[in-house]
């Protein structure tokens, strides 16, 4: 069981890093990406923080909770990216996400 969660943990951060990969991305790509990909930010935050403090426990708790903060604001962030979108020519976002470090 512990190793299908550690495989499963593994899967989730290649797919959030993938996510992730292209620096210069157009907003509509961006806001996408944000809006539909912003939970992988709860399994990432969970690996590095249990690698970080190379403590089980707290990498499910603290990191769960730091995930979900970042998730929230990576989700929130893309959604205002498709609302502003038709009304914006920017190629910045609206609201930039700020991770919990």
């Amino acid at each position: 069981m512990k190793r299908v969660i550690l495989i499963a943990l593994l899967v989730c951060f290649v797919v959030g890093t993938l996510s992730i990969s292209a620096m210069a991305e157009d907003k509509a790509t961006r806001a996408a990406k944000n809006t539909a990909l912003g939970w992988t930010e709860i399994p990432k935050t969970v690996a590095k923080v249990t690698k970080d403090t190379d403590n089980p426990f707290l990498g499910i708790t603290v990191g769960l909770l730091k995930g979900i903060a970042n998730a929230f604001s990576r989700t929130a962030s893309g959604v205002a990216d498709v609302v502003t979108m038709p009304s914006q020519s920017q190629t910045e976002p609206v609201i930039k996400e700020k991770m919990v470090e």
